[in-house]
């Protein structure tokens, strides 16, 4: 519902949705964004998160094998 995911989102914030996939960006935290927090609410399905870090390790691993 992207009419609910806009009434949560702050100018900062931006998403897109790719192949069924949510990407969220928080440039303020993610444990301050009601976005963040509403999200799974707003979309219907349960939803998990990553920090550019984490995806950045995990695209490591995917090199070492």
């Amino acid at each position: 519902n992207i009419e609910k995911l806009e009434a949560l989102r702050i100018d900062s914030e931006s998403y897109t949705i790719k192949n069924k996939v949510f990407y969220l960006h928080t440039p303020e935290g993610m444990g301050r964004s009601k976005l963040g927090a509403g999200v799974e609410k707003c979309i219907g399905v349960p939803a998990t998160a990553r920090n550019l870090n984490t995806v950045n390790k995990l695209i490591g691993m995917l090199g070492e094998s």
